[in-house]
């Protein structure tokens, strides 16, 4: 689940939620010395990769990354999904790492991805460069040409809306006190989702107080490929999706899931539940159409396992 301005955010895994991102978009800050690094780090394999996922907590003063795949941590460093990563070895979603660091005293929560990227430069030998690609897009378009919504798809109540402006001031003042926001309620398994809080897995989504492009990411994570907001919806919206999962399975640890035992879902969707482009069309009133279209990517020139220590 994605907490925008926390200065700690935490994952553990375990047999609850997950979110559908494959990262947590690095806290805003002051800029960044290129060159800031790890005082301390610690990296050993795990020889046992049947055991249980370990988990990994992150602060702007340590990380804790417990036997887990690095593939993880790479979309974490990179800020970038997988069909936004090109060339990575086939191992990084299946050895798994304990890594342990400590950070210069005084470290930002804005410096954590450039943290990252320089341990795993110095350590994973990690190259790479950008390029803009012209790739298979989806557009995310009404379905109806009258424009009407599907019935699982409404306008956030005014008092919702109001809520939500309340909660977005007290994490703004928060902020300024260089204190955590306050965290919304969390959605259950199941049911609808409580005001401003969003049930991200996938086959079962349910959120409250979301515009369509917050929607766009999980969406483009279980599709394998950029979706463009194309329906000329604004405001915050209401809406559950259910839909039958169709070999994909988003979040975190992307395509470890399935490799892994399927360890941290939620209960497993119905296989009778439309495909994913069936029910935006049913249920939301939503429906994809296949394009072509610029994306930036990330090419892995090298990227190797590092030496113990």
């Amino acid at each position: 689940m994605q907490i925008r301005g926390a200065a700690v955010f935490v994952i553990v895994f375990v047999p609850v939620l997950l979110a559908a991102q494959q990262f947590t978009p690095t806290p805003s800050g002051p800029p960044v010395d290129p060159n800031t690094r790890f005082e301390v780090v610690s990296i050993k394999p795990v020889a046992d990769t049947s055991g249980p996922l370990g988990r990994f907590i992150p602060t702007a003063q340590r990380l804790e990354y417990s036997s887990l795949p690095i593939g993880w941590l790479l979309r974490q460093a990179l800020q970038k999904p997988d069909y936004q990563i090109l060339g990575a070895p086939g191992w990084i979603d299946t050895d798994r790492y304990t890594i342990m660091a400590k950070s210069p005293d005084g470290t930002p929560p804005s410096a954590f991805t450039t943290l990252l990227v320089n341990l795993l430069k110095d350590r994973f030998q990690l190259a790479t460069h950008l390029e803009t690609r012209d790739l298979p897009i989806f557009n995310l378009v009404m379905a109806r040409t009258d424009g009407r919504l599907g019935p699982d798809l409404k306008a956030t109540s005014t008092e919702c809306q109001a809520t939500i402006s309340e909660r977005n001031a007290a994490a703004e003042a928060a902020a300024g006190r260089g204190a955590p926001p306050p965290f919304p309620p969390l959605p259950g398994l199941s049911g609808p989702a409580p005001c401003g809080a969003g049930r991200f897995l996938t086959g079962n989504v349910a959120a409250s107080g979301r515009t369509i492009a917050q929607f766009l990411t999980p969406l483009s994570d279980w599709l394998g490929r950029p979706v463009i907001d194309k329906t000329g919806l604004t405001g915050l919206y209401d809406f559950t999706l259910k839909f039958a999962p169709e070999g994909r399975d988003a979040g975190p640890l992307g395509p470890t899931l399935a490799l892994l035992g399927k360890q941290g879902q939620a209960p497993p969707v119905d296989p009778n539940t439309p495909s994913l482009s069936a029910a935006l069309q049913e249920q939301l009133g939503l429906k994809l159409e296949s394009a072509r279209g610029p994306v930036e990517v990330v090419v892995i020139d090298r990227f190797e396992r590092p030496t113990p220590d």
